[in-house]
């Protein structure tokens, strides 16, 4: 049976997924999408999951697409069958109903920048390096694309995309692509640990319906928009809503909390 390349471990009500592939630094082979693919769905369907950590191990975080067997000369409808699946790994990660937090510790080049993108809060090492390489290849960022002009908008997509550019934490944090520039190793883990005790603050329900609420709210037409979100709103007045309220008035923690003390 060959090995897995990923690890994944829980830690509290978070679920870890390590991209593990040193001999192609976490590359999104067949094998690593898949795999992806399925701790991605295992999070969606544990209530107990409520964080998704994605993060690379070897020093890199992901060196994008396995270019081995993508020439011309291959079978090509085989080739753009596998570029689909990454796409739809892009999207499962960007419509995540639990939050979803990418450690980028070395290279994030290519499809391993869509992953960041993907995420909700982008936590940079000291190591990080970010780079649309696809064109200095020859190539596009297809499927990434949606996700890129979400993180970053228009102007620095193109720019990004056009010139290959490097960028390590600070630039990152400067553009919007991290949220978090940390300085050591130690630091990383502290950003990483105070983010999901954020979480565990919030009611998952809820986090869930803030999240395809900010993903679709520019798609609705503003003449029913309101009636739209208001009825989301009653929805979780009336369900986690009661527990937070009433755990507000009673001074106490609500049940979601997994830190009760």
């Amino acid at each position: 049976m060959s090995r897995s390349p990923v690890s994944i471990e829980r830690q509290g009500i978070a679920l870890v997924v390590t991209m593990d592939d040193p001999s192609s630094r976490n590359a999104l082979s067949d094998a690593m999408v898949a795999a992806l693919g399925d701790a991605v769905a295992a999070a969606q369907q544990d209530p107990a999951v409520r964080a998704l950590v994605l993060r690379g191990a070897n020093g890199s975080f992901c060196a994008g697409g396995a270019l081995k067997g993508s020439g011309a000369s291959h079978d090509l409808a085989t080739i753009r069958e596998t570029n689909v699946r990454g796409g739809a790994l892009f999207r499962a990660i960007f419509d995540s109903r639990v939050p979803v937090i990418a450690v980028v510790e070395g290279p994030a080049f290519g499809g391993g920048f869509g992953l960041a993108c993907c995420a909700d809060i982008v936590i940079a090492g000291p190591d990080a390096s970010f780079a649309l390489s696809e064109t200095s290849l020859g190539l596009v960022p297809a499927q990434i694309a949606p996700f890129v002009l979400h993180r970053l908008g228009t102007r620095t997509a193109i720019r990004l995309g056009v010139t290959g550019e490097r960028c390590n934490a600070a630039q990152a944090l400067s553009i919007g692509l991290a949220d978090h520039d940390a300085r050591d190793a130690a630091m990383v883990e502290s950003i990483l640990a105070d983010r999901i005790a954020m979480i565990d603050r919030c009611a998952p329900g809820a986090n869930a319906a803030t999240k395809a609420l900010f993903h679709t709210a520019g798609a609705i037409d503003a003449q029913h928009y309101a009636e739209h979100a208001a009825d989301i709103f009653i929805e979780a007045l009336t369900g986690e809503g009661q527990e937070g309220i009433a755990a507000f008035a009673s001074k106490r923690k609500p049940y979601w909390r997994e830190d009760k003390a």
